[in-house]
């Protein structure tokens, strides 16, 4: 009896002593310690509304590796915009939550190996017996490495390496199932199926924040680190508001927490607010070669010496000039970048030198390297691992719920388009057309800092409005190649701005009532130079004064990048890039046209005593030098006395036209109201180009007394209209 009460309490303390033991591993486990960085710190532009920013790192170490025996405890991983600003990136799917194109991938995996939650390879689930929840997009069946040995304390360590390597410890693929490892499992042991991924889907958990849940976690020990990266991360720049010329920063700030998780683990990140990008001014839009002026007048680029009339239609003519035949574009639209990577492609995908196409997009799916592209990381064709199984995409379960994330137009990370710039006309004249050229280059400054050299190319295309829309080339109406766009006599030497592109030519733009607007896209690019971009403007019309066409006024342009939208939160159908207006960038004058008038002085005219005057003003535009024929009327303005009192009179002429005249007197009147009386002078306002006056005071009958002049032209010298040089006299 005595033997057996010293067994029993012998048992009671070695019981003791383990549950101290096992108490102790818990107490010495090493802790786990992380710090967030940021992997680069971009410029971004400040009125962009879904700007990539720079990827997060979260790099860990210590803790207690897991063996392979043992399911990975858990983590939710979030992040929080700084100052407070809308997340954007796209949505892809809306089941259980706005599931986003932002992704979290751990160990840094090479594109083969790259394998996301929810694929076949990697579904959604729970290992056997782990007692964790099932959650959508959550993949709780990932354990270990190593068989397990004893670590400090007394615990069981793996090897904490290659658990987000989907080839680690070659599971065999067993007809019917998943993979399972192919270990020998000790008795009474329930074996867990295994599955390695490495790739992450997170979900919106407000405007400005995105959360990834379930991440299972192994600590990778002291002897090596762990790395989780977050990218494609967009957010909405303009709430920044900032001031034009200034820069604004913007930081992530990442926590973790273990909310909905049966199996937690600690995570502390030390550094948790990362700087991710630096939003600044992206770009200057002014009018090139100065704001014109043209006379209503005067044709401008347009044939009538064959007697055709202006073109109504694309079709109906070339666009020339009255003057030899030459085509003339007036002046450029320029847009400035501000910093070398406003101007972006769509993706990697470079088109050739001679396209004017956008190229299909590709893949952009190495982690760490700069893209400089509207497309962050993007998988388009599907991969598959060692197993067979596909490890990217999402299977179809997943997919129905969270999106196809290779979807070429609405995957994860792709971008709908290339960067685009938007010119919005204001205040157009009727009866003119409107003329750019459909490929227009980009230039920066060569090595040497003389010269301009190409860099790039951007396209005319077919968009609403605000410049969104599929890519689709806008038609051109007439040809031009890079040789005989220099026929264009293009001002400032602009004619080296029309791109060597295969299907380049001029396109027209048509106003709707008196405004219009057209879209570029950037289809090449350097990213590591300050660019421009100028596209050569053509106006062209019939001068037709009778019918006061075109229309008097001066025409503006506004320039953006585009496409322009006020969907200022994250959305799964808005395109990607999207930008607010700059408003300095509003309502840049381009032209004016003014009326085609002549001012006529005549210095002296008298009715008073035994004398009157005699006045005719001729409408000169009717010649055989080709001159446009103008029309119009004049008012005649008197200035001086009707006996002793002062008077300012002004009345109408008839509306002439050119080859005709009018003539009146002070005393009688005529095709002017008589003004019997008046002393002074005379100015004659002409609502025509070409007017000429001549004035003859004498006595009444001319007989002993008479003085003729001709009437002194008032305005600045337009030059020649014959086109020939002389002999110049005056009188």
């Amino acid at each position: 009896m005595l033997d057996f009460r010293k067994l029993f309490l012998t048992v009671v303390a070695l019981a003791l002593f383990a549950s101290m033991a096992m108490a102790q591993v818990v107490a010495f486990e090493p802790p786990l310690s992380c710090t967030a960085q940021a992997a680069g710190t971009p410029s971004i532009r400040d009125n962009g509304v879904t700007e990539m920013v720079g990827d997060v790192l979260i790099i860990c170490s210590g803790g207690r590796p897991r063996p392979l025996d043992e399911v990975l405890p858990q983590v939710n991983i979030q992040v929080f915009t700084s100052p407070v600003i809308n997340i954007t990136s796209r949505i892809t799917g809306t089941s259980g939550g706005n599931w986003s194109e932002a992704l979290l991938f751990i160990d840094e995996p090479q594109p083969a190996q790259q394998t996301i939650c929810g694929s076949s390879a990697y579904p959604e689930g729970v290992g056997v017996g782990s007692g964790q929840l099932a959650t959508v997009g959550v993949c709780g069946n990932h354990v270990g490495t190593g068989i397990g040995v004893v670590g400090p304390g007394g615990g069981l360590y793996g090897s904490g390496i290659g658990a987000y390597d989907p080839a680690t410890m070659a599971p065999a693929v067993i007809a019917g199932t998943y993979p399972k490892v192919n270990l020998s499992i000790p008795q009474g042991v329930t074996p867990i199926q295994t599955y390695r991924g490495n790739a992450y889907q997170g979900r919106y958990s407000g405007n400005n924040s995105l959360i990834w849940q379930g991440i299972p976690i192994d600590p990778p020990g002291t002897n090596t680190t762990r790395v989780f990266r977050i990218t494609n991360v967009r957010v909405n720049a303009s709430q920044l508001n900032n001031p034009r010329g200034n820069q604004s920063s913007v930081l992530l700030i990442v926590s973790t927490n273990a909310s909905g998780v049966t199996n937690p683990i600690a995570m502390p990140i030390t550094n948790p607010s990362p700087t991710v990008a630096i939003a600044q001014t992206p770009m200057d839009f002014s009018i090139d070669g100065g704001v014109d002026t043209f006379l209503q007048c005067e044709s401008q680029n347009y044939v009538n010496s064959s007697g055709s009339r202006f073109a109504t239609s694309p079709s109906d003519q070339d666009l020339t000039t009255d003057n030899g035949g030459i085509q003339n574009s007036q002046f450029n639209l320029r847009y400035d970048e501000r910093f070398p990577t406003v101007f972006r492609r769509r993706s990697t995908n470079v088109p050739a030198a001679s396209s004017d196409d956008s190229p299909p997009v590709i893949s952009n799916d190495q982690l760490g390297l700069p893209y400089q592209t509207e497309t962050g990381h993007y998988v388009l064709t599907s991969k598959t691992n060692f197993t067979g199984l596909s490890s990217w995409p999402l299977q179809s379960g997943s997919a129905a719920q969270r999106g196809n994330l290779t979807n070429e137009f609405n995957g994860a990370g792709v971008a709908t388009h290339g960067t685009r710039v938007i010119a919005r006309f204001a205040n157009l004249p009727q009866g003119a057309r409107f003329f750019a050229i459909a490929s227009a280059q980009l230039k920066a400054n060569s090595l040497s800092g003389t010269t301009l050299v190409q860099t790039g190319w951007a396209r005319a295309i077919v968009s609403d409005a605000n410049g969104s829309a599929p890519f689709a080339k806008t038609n051109t109406v007439q040809s031009c190649t890079a040789v005989d766009c220099t026929d264009l006599n293009l001002k400032s030497g602009a004619a080296s701005w029309v791109a060597p592109t295969s299907g380049n030519g001029i396109v027209e733009i048509v106003p709707v009532g008196n405004a219009a607007t057209q879209a570029w896209e950037i289809l090449q690019t350097d990213t590591t130079a300050f660019e421009s971009l100028r596209i050569p403007f053509i106006v062209a019309y019939q001068a037709n004064t009778s019918s006061n066409l075109p229309t008097l006024g001066t025409a503006s342009a506004s320039g953006h990048l585009a496409p322009l939208s006020t969907t200022a939160t994250a959305s799964s159908s808005a395109p990607i890039p999207r930008f607010v207006e700059d408003p300095a960038n509003n309502n840049k004058n381009m032209f004016t046209i003014n009326a085609c008038v002549s001012n006529l002085l005549f210095p002296f005219v008298t009715n008073q005593g035994p004398f009157d005057t005699g006045l005719a003003i001729a409408n000169t535009s009717k010649d055989p030098f080709g001159t446009s024929l103008q029309t119009g009327s004049c008012t005649v303005n008197f200035y001086g006395y009707i006996g002793s009192n002062k008077v300012c009179l002004a009345y109408p002429s008839p509306s002439i036209t050119g080859g005709e005249h009018f003539a009146w007197s002070l005393s009688s009147g005529g095709a002017v109201t008589a003004t019997a009386g008046f002393q002074g002078y005379v100015i004659a306002q002409c609502a025509f180009q070409y007017a000429h006056g001549y004035a003859f005071i004498s006595d009444l009958g001319a007989q002993r007394l008479a003085q003729g002049y001709v009437a002194l032209v008032m305005d600045a010298a337009i030059g020649s209209r014959t086109g020939s040089k002389s002999e110049v006299l005056g009188h």
